[in-house]
Protein backbone atom coordinates (compact mmCIF):
# COMPACT_ATOMS: atom_id res chain seq x y z
CA UNK A 1 0.00 0.00 0.00
CA UNK A 2 3.10 2.29 0.71
CA UNK A 3 4.59 1.89 -2.06
CA UNK A 4 1.18 1.93 -4.26
CA UNK A 5 0.46 5.74 -2.85
CA UNK A 6 4.07 6.60 -3.73
CA UNK A 7 3.47 5.68 -7.23
CA UNK A 8 0.26 7.48 -7.30
CA UNK A 9 1.79 10.52 -5.53
CA UNK A 10 5.03 10.43 -8.38
CA UNK A 11 2.38 10.29 -11.27
CA UNK A 12 0.70 12.93 -9.95
CA UNK A 13 3.54 15.01 -10.01
CA UNK A 14 4.79 13.92 -13.16
CA UNK A 15 0.90 14.63 -14.75
CA UNK A 16 0.88 18.51 -12.58
CA UNK A 17 4.81 18.89 -14.02
CA UNK A 18 3.35 18.53 -17.91
CA UNK A 19 1.09 21.45 -17.33
CA UNK A 20 2.61 25.57 -17.79
CA UNK A 21 3.71 26.56 -14.84
CA UNK A 22 1.91 30.10 -15.31
CA UNK A 23 -1.17 28.01 -15.84
CA UNK A 24 -0.38 25.75 -12.48
CA UNK A 25 -0.03 28.29 -10.23
CA UNK A 26 -3.00 30.22 -11.22
CA UNK A 27 -5.15 27.49 -10.70
CA UNK A 28 -3.77 26.94 -7.32
CA UNK A 29 -3.64 30.02 -6.50
CA UNK A 30 -7.68 30.23 -7.12
CA UNK A 31 -8.47 26.64 -5.54
CA UNK A 32 -6.93 27.80 -2.44
CA UNK A 33 -8.81 31.47 -2.40
CA UNK A 34 -12.15 29.45 -3.28
CA UNK A 35 -12.04 27.13 -0.53
CA UNK A 36 -10.87 29.69 2.15
CA UNK A 37 -7.73 28.30 2.77
CA UNK A 38 -7.11 28.57 6.57
CA UNK A 39 -8.67 31.94 6.54
CA UNK A 40 -9.72 31.93 9.96
CA UNK A 41 -6.14 30.97 10.98
CA UNK A 42 -4.71 33.57 9.13
CA UNK A 43 -7.19 35.94 10.44
CA UNK A 44 -7.07 35.30 14.08
CA UNK A 45 -2.75 35.51 13.15
CA UNK A 46 -3.05 39.19 11.62
CA UNK A 47 -5.57 40.38 14.76
CA UNK A 48 -3.34 39.21 17.16
CA UNK A 49 -0.08 40.87 16.35
CA UNK A 50 1.38 44.03 15.26
CA UNK A 51 1.23 43.62 11.87
CA UNK A 52 -2.49 44.81 11.51
CA UNK A 53 -1.45 48.14 12.80
CA UNK A 54 1.09 48.73 10.07
CA UNK A 55 -0.39 46.85 7.07
CA UNK A 56 -2.50 49.77 5.87
CA UNK A 57 -4.71 47.83 3.14
CA UNK A 58 -6.25 45.74 5.77
CA UNK A 59 -6.87 42.16 6.36
CA UNK A 60 -8.57 40.68 2.86
CA UNK A 61 -5.64 42.61 0.66
CA UNK A 62 -3.35 40.91 3.41
CA UNK A 63 -4.84 37.36 3.03
CA UNK A 64 -4.98 37.29 -1.07
CA UNK A 65 -1.39 38.24 -1.03
CA UNK A 66 -0.22 35.75 1.71
CA UNK A 67 -2.55 33.03 -0.80
CA UNK A 68 -0.76 34.38 -3.39
CA UNK A 69 2.75 33.65 -1.98
CA UNK A 70 1.12 29.86 -0.86
CA UNK A 71 0.36 29.00 -3.84
CA UNK A 72 4.23 30.24 -5.18
CA UNK A 73 5.55 28.21 -2.81
CA UNK A 74 3.53 25.15 -3.58
CA UNK A 75 4.44 25.28 -7.35
CA UNK A 76 7.99 25.88 -6.81
CA UNK A 77 7.88 23.06 -3.93
CA UNK A 78 6.55 20.26 -6.67
CA UNK A 79 7.45 21.52 -9.94
CA UNK A 80 11.05 20.46 -11.42
CA UNK A 81 14.10 23.14 -11.04
CA UNK A 82 15.52 23.35 -14.41
CA UNK A 83 18.82 25.01 -14.73
CA UNK A 84 17.69 28.48 -15.86
CA UNK A 85 15.66 28.26 -13.02
CA UNK A 86 18.63 27.64 -10.51
CA UNK A 87 19.97 30.98 -11.93
CA UNK A 88 17.39 32.71 -9.87
CA UNK A 89 18.65 31.28 -6.41
CA UNK A 90 21.54 33.22 -5.84
CA UNK A 91 23.73 32.72 -2.37
CA UNK A 92 25.71 34.97 -0.23
CA UNK A 93 28.25 35.27 2.33
CA UNK A 94 28.42 30.92 2.08
CA UNK A 95 32.36 31.68 2.74
CA UNK A 96 31.17 33.09 6.07
CA UNK A 97 29.14 29.91 6.89
CA UNK A 98 31.95 27.54 5.96
CA UNK A 99 34.55 29.61 8.25
CA UNK A 100 32.07 29.74 10.92
CA UNK A 101 31.60 25.96 10.66
CA UNK A 102 35.27 25.02 10.40
CA UNK A 103 36.11 27.37 13.62
CA UNK A 104 33.53 25.32 15.62
CA UNK A 105 33.51 21.48 14.20
CA UNK A 106 30.01 22.16 12.76
CA UNK A 107 27.72 25.02 12.64
CA UNK A 108 23.74 25.55 13.55
CA UNK A 109 22.12 27.34 10.31
CA UNK A 110 18.78 28.62 11.26
CA UNK A 111 16.00 28.95 9.02
CA UNK A 112 12.37 30.08 9.00
CA UNK A 113 8.93 29.92 7.13
CA UNK A 114 9.28 33.26 5.44
CA UNK A 115 9.84 32.89 1.53
CA UNK A 116 10.31 29.46 -0.04
CA UNK A 117 12.13 28.02 2.72
CA UNK A 118 12.08 24.68 0.72
CA UNK A 119 14.25 25.82 -2.29
CA UNK A 120 16.77 27.50 -0.21
CA UNK A 121 17.42 23.99 2.12
CA UNK A 122 17.32 21.76 -0.78
CA UNK A 123 19.97 23.55 -2.95
CA UNK A 124 22.57 25.18 -0.19
CA UNK A 125 24.37 21.59 -0.92
CA UNK A 126 25.20 22.30 -4.58
CA UNK A 127 26.59 25.57 -3.20
CA UNK A 128 28.63 24.09 -0.68
CA UNK A 129 31.50 21.26 0.10
CA UNK A 130 30.45 20.84 3.23
CA UNK A 131 28.14 18.00 4.89
CA UNK A 132 24.43 19.82 5.45
CA UNK A 133 21.65 18.19 7.58
CA UNK A 134 18.24 19.45 7.49
CA UNK A 135 16.48 18.97 10.77
CA UNK A 136 12.64 17.51 10.61
CA UNK A 137 9.52 16.43 12.14
CA UNK A 138 8.11 12.59 10.33
CA UNK A 139 4.94 12.63 8.76
CA UNK A 140 2.26 10.75 10.31
CA UNK A 141 1.68 9.40 7.03
CA UNK A 142 4.88 6.94 6.11
CA UNK A 143 4.09 7.55 2.07
CA UNK A 144 3.95 10.64 2.12
CA UNK A 145 6.45 11.15 3.97
CA UNK A 146 8.92 9.48 2.30
CA UNK A 147 8.27 10.94 -0.78
CA UNK A 148 8.76 14.20 1.01
CA UNK A 149 11.82 12.91 1.75
CA UNK A 150 13.25 11.85 -1.87
CA UNK A 151 12.40 15.16 -2.99
CA UNK A 152 14.18 17.11 -0.29
CA UNK A 153 17.21 15.11 -0.33
CA UNK A 154 17.91 14.39 -4.22
CA UNK A 155 20.77 17.34 -4.39
CA UNK A 156 22.58 15.94 -0.89
CA UNK A 157 20.47 17.63 1.88
CA UNK A 158 20.51 14.95 4.37
CA UNK A 159 17.21 14.79 6.31
CA UNK A 160 17.41 13.88 9.74
CA UNK A 161 14.22 13.58 12.48
CA UNK A 162 14.18 15.79 15.20
CA UNK A 163 15.04 13.12 18.09
CA UNK A 164 18.03 12.06 16.01
CA UNK A 165 20.24 15.57 15.85
CA UNK A 166 22.09 15.00 18.92
CA UNK A 167 23.06 11.18 18.05
CA UNK A 168 23.85 12.61 14.46
CA UNK A 169 26.42 15.27 15.85
CA UNK A 170 28.29 12.75 18.26
CA UNK A 171 28.84 10.50 15.11
CA UNK A 172 30.35 13.21 13.16
CA UNK A 173 32.66 15.06 15.88
CA UNK A 174 33.48 11.41 16.90
CA UNK A 175 34.86 11.29 13.25
CA UNK A 176 35.89 14.58 13.53
CA UNK A 177 33.50 15.62 10.55
CA UNK A 178 31.84 19.08 10.36
CA UNK A 179 28.57 20.01 9.24
CA UNK A 180 25.86 22.32 8.68
CA UNK A 181 22.83 21.76 10.74
CA UNK A 182 20.10 23.46 9.44
CA UNK A 183 16.86 24.00 12.13
CA UNK A 184 13.87 26.21 11.08
CA UNK A 185 12.89 27.52 14.07
CA UNK A 186 10.16 29.64 13.89
CA UNK A 187 7.47 26.84 14.55
CA UNK A 188 4.90 26.16 17.87
CA UNK A 189 7.07 24.02 20.66
CA UNK A 190 5.55 20.37 20.80
CA UNK A 191 6.25 20.31 24.49
CA UNK A 192 6.51 23.25 27.53
CA UNK A 193 9.71 21.48 28.52
CA UNK A 194 11.36 22.89 25.11
CA UNK A 195 10.11 26.74 24.71
CA UNK A 196 11.66 29.53 25.72
CA UNK A 197 10.07 32.96 25.38
CA UNK A 198 10.87 36.30 23.35
CA UNK A 199 8.61 39.27 22.21
CA UNK A 200 7.33 38.59 18.50
CA UNK A 201 5.03 40.97 16.39
CA UNK A 202 3.87 42.51 19.77
CA UNK A 203 3.65 39.32 21.15
CA UNK A 204 4.96 37.06 24.15
CA UNK A 205 5.57 33.96 21.98
CA UNK A 206 7.25 30.60 22.69
CA UNK A 207 10.42 29.33 20.70
CA UNK A 208 11.87 25.96 20.69
CA UNK A 209 14.75 25.96 22.77
CA UNK A 210 17.03 22.90 20.64
CA UNK A 211 19.07 25.49 19.18
CA UNK A 212 19.95 27.18 22.06
CA UNK A 213 21.25 23.57 24.24
CA UNK A 214 22.58 22.62 21.00
CA UNK A 215 25.07 25.73 21.13
CA UNK A 216 25.32 24.89 24.99
CA UNK A 217 26.37 21.66 24.81
CA UNK A 218 28.44 21.83 21.29
CA UNK A 219 29.89 25.67 21.46
CA UNK A 220 28.37 25.63 17.65
CA UNK A 221 28.38 29.11 16.07
CA UNK A 222 24.69 30.39 14.57
CA UNK A 223 24.12 31.31 11.00
CA UNK A 224 20.75 32.28 10.18
CA UNK A 225 19.41 32.04 6.51
CA UNK A 226 17.99 35.44 5.27
CA UNK A 227 15.57 34.51 2.40
CA UNK A 228 14.85 37.72 0.12
CA UNK A 229 12.00 37.18 -2.02
CA UNK A 230 12.44 38.83 -5.79
CA UNK A 231 9.11 39.33 -8.70
CA UNK A 232 9.97 35.85 -10.43
CA UNK A 233 8.91 32.56 -9.70
CA UNK A 234 11.93 30.39 -8.58
CA UNK A 235 13.73 34.04 -7.86
CA UNK A 236 15.43 34.34 -4.46
CA UNK A 237 18.63 35.84 -2.63
CA UNK A 238 19.65 33.66 0.06
CA UNK A 239 21.80 35.54 2.60
CA UNK A 240 24.39 33.82 5.32
CA UNK A 241 23.88 36.53 8.50
CA UNK A 242 26.22 35.60 10.73
CA UNK A 243 25.76 38.27 12.79
CA UNK A 244 23.57 37.16 15.61
CA UNK A 245 23.92 37.92 19.28
CA UNK A 246 23.92 34.55 20.80
CA UNK A 247 25.82 36.07 24.19
CA UNK A 248 28.37 34.41 26.45
CA UNK A 249 26.51 30.78 26.32
CA UNK A 250 23.56 30.98 24.04
CA UNK A 251 21.31 32.92 25.97
CA UNK A 252 20.48 35.69 23.72
CA UNK A 253 20.37 33.43 20.23
CA UNK A 254 16.14 33.44 20.27
CA UNK A 255 15.48 36.87 20.65
CA UNK A 256 18.34 37.52 18.35
CA UNK A 257 16.92 35.00 16.10
CA UNK A 258 13.23 36.13 16.24
CA UNK A 259 14.30 40.28 16.12
CA UNK A 260 16.16 39.31 12.63
CA UNK A 261 12.85 37.47 11.76
CA UNK A 262 10.38 39.88 12.78
CA UNK A 263 12.40 42.56 11.08
CA UNK A 264 11.89 40.71 7.55
CA UNK A 265 8.45 40.46 8.21
CA UNK A 266 7.84 43.96 9.01
CA UNK A 267 9.20 44.88 5.67
CA UNK A 268 7.11 41.92 3.60
CA UNK A 269 4.63 40.06 5.86
CA UNK A 270 2.78 38.50 2.80
CA UNK A 271 6.10 36.12 2.53
CA UNK A 272 5.66 34.42 5.50
CA UNK A 273 4.04 31.43 6.25
CA UNK A 274 0.81 32.38 8.22
CA UNK A 275 -1.30 29.44 8.34
CA UNK A 276 -0.06 27.83 10.87
CA UNK A 277 -1.15 28.35 14.43
CA UNK A 278 1.60 29.56 15.70
CA UNK A 279 0.49 31.08 18.86
CA UNK A 280 -1.62 28.26 19.82
CA UNK A 281 0.67 28.32 22.73
CA UNK A 282 0.08 31.36 25.11
CA UNK A 283 2.06 32.85 27.91
CA UNK A 284 -0.58 34.06 29.79
CA UNK A 285 -2.09 30.05 29.84
CA UNK A 286 1.61 28.71 30.54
Amino acid sequence: MKKFTRLILNIFLKVFQTVPIKVSFLVTKYILVFVGYRKQVINKNFINTTVNKYYALGFDNFYKSNIHFVARIIIESISSVSDKKQERLQFSNISKLESQCTESNGVILLASHYGNWELACTFLPKHTDLTCYGVYKPLKNKSVDQFMLDKRSKLGLHLIPMNKIGRTILENKNKGKSAVYILIADQNPNSKNSLVWSQFLGVKTAFFNGPMKLVQKYGFNVSYMEVEVGNELFEYNININTDLDIGENGENLIDSYSNILESQIQKAPQYWLWSHKRWKRTFKNF
